[in-house]
């Protein structure tokens, strides 16, 4: 038995060990693409454009297509849909014709007051020339960095890495920011559109944005499962003003999201609930909302599975292996005490019978839990149906070998609890005569004369 479970711990450090995922094959993250952002086209003679954003509602509902065969790699997008409500400024006597801009992905479909939109190319990519306000200098806005917006609802998680190379996502399990390298592969990028529209004084009008189809970010190494990612940059900046956002996150069942704002350094913007309070910093669960009442600089929504994980204790690749390790070595130890009770000759030992064949049971539950999710990259993924293929004979194997253990040892005791027969003895009582005794019996002649000791 010892040696199955050195044997165990040795392939589970093998396989589970945290090796980076680029040298199974695959990328360890993928670019999130940031898509919903809208900005309008400067006018001449004024830093932002006259017209204000007076409520920013945004839908992101996460699918996740399970592959059809376990341990494969799960294909993870999000169906987006903004609404932006725009409105020209008090004293605007004018109807405004105004540019907009819009990164977008091929798919997307938009809505002006209810009609169907045509896009067209747009000359400068939305985010990367934001009018700045008056006053504010002659230069355009710097796009700010998430490590600056702890108290937009994100914290940096370690110590903020300002240069070039780093961008900063958000976990969805701490609330916190932490660092990824900027050079990482991309599954594509989105496209800088444009739309012309026309707004009338003291009306409202109503954009509409929905992408069906948004391939999320990755980082495959942080967790035991992929951390996903989606940016929505807004620019508040490039506006005359900018109301409250209202974010509505659904994720599938087993996942957890979270929701974070990147504010303006100067003006920190924390998440506000419905009656104005700061929300919590926990996750989301399967649904969720949060409100800002001023908008920040980038909204992300952070989601990951969290199958194979055993709430925050066991998340990472570590964890799973020093859990392994401690469920076997418990197993081990439970076993010998069961069998040591079992050995009792009185009946104190049938008690052990139940948690000899519940034992590993359990054992084996927690070990297919933990390994149900692609630890390795692909194709060394698969390696796993060979650890459950071991799993599932050693504990088929060690419930009958149990069993019928403890069976043949009561059936040993009781065998050896039953008097001796031979040729020469009588056990029946009406062979010995009532009261005799069999030695006495055995020493009586026909006559009913007892013979002396010994003589004949």
């Amino acid at each position: 038995m010892a040696r199955v479970v050195v044997v165990l711990c040795l392939v589970a450090a093998g396989v589970l060990w945290p090796t980076p995922a680029a040298a199974q094959g695959l990328p360890r993250a993928m670019a999130a693409i940031p898509v919903g952002g809208v900005i309008p086209a400067p006018t001449a003679g004024s830093g932002h454009a006259p017209v204000s954003v007076q409520r920013l509602v945004v839908a992101v509902e996460v699918h996740a297509e399970r592959p059809r065969l376990a341990l494969m790699p799960a294909r993870v997008t999000a169906v987006l849909d903004a609404r932006y409500t725009l409105r020209l400024p008090e004293g605007q006597a004018r109807p405004q014709h105004l540019t907009l801009r819009v990164l977008a992905t091929p798919d997307v479909a938009v809505r002006w007051d209810g009609r169907p939109v045509d896009l067209y190319a747009a000359p400068d990519r939305p985010g990367d020339a934001v009018a700045t306000p008056e006053g504010a200098g002659g230069e355009p806005a710097q796009r700010p960095s998430p490590a600056a917006g702890a108290a937009a609802g994100g914290v940096p998680d370690e110590p903020s890495a300002e240069s070039q190379d780093m961008v900063h996502w958000l976990d969805p399990l701490t609330g916190r920011f932490y660092p990824v390298p900027q050079a990482m592969a991309s599954s594509g990028a989105p496209q800088a559109l444009a739309l012309d529209v026309a707004l009338r004084p003291e009306r409202d009008h109503h954009l509409q944005l929905h992408y069906p189809r948004v391939p999320l970010g990755w980082d495959g190494g942080r967790y035991i499962a992929p951390v996903h990612q989606l940016i929505v940059p807004l620019h508040p900046e490039a506006w005359a003003g900018f109301g409250p956002v209202d974010v509505h996150v659904a994720v599938p069942r087993g996942y957890v999201a979270d929701l974070a704002g990147a504010p303006p350094a100067a003006e920190p913007s924390p998440p506000l609930g419905d009656d104005g309070a700061e929300s919590e910093r926990a996750a989301l669960g399967p649904a969720g909302e949060r409100r800002w009442a001023r908008a920040p600089a980038q909204i992300h929504v952070a989601a990951v599975d969290t199958a194979g994980m055993w709430g925050r204790w066991v998340t990472r690749r570590r964890d799973v292996l020093w859990l392994l390790a401690t469920t076997w070595l418990v197993f081990v130890g439970l076993r010998a005490g069961l069998w040591r009770l079992g050995r009792r000759r009185d009946a104190w030992a049938w008690t052990a019978l139940l948690p000899l064949l519940a034992l590993p049971v359990v054992a084996g539950w927690v070990s297919w839990r933990s390994l149900r999710v692609p630890l390795w990259g692909y194709p060394l993924s698969l390696l796993q149906y060979a650890l459950w293929g071991a799993l599932a004979l050693y504990v088929a194997g060690r419930l009958l070998g149990d069993l019928v253990g403890f069976l043949t040892l009561r059936w040993r005791y009781r065998r050896a609890a039953r008097p001796p027969r031979g040729p020469g003895v009588a056990t029946d009582a009406e062979g010995l005569g009532e009261g005799s005794h069999p030695a006495m019996a055995a020493d009586t002649d026909a006559g009913g004369l007892t013979a002396p000791s010994g003589g004949a």
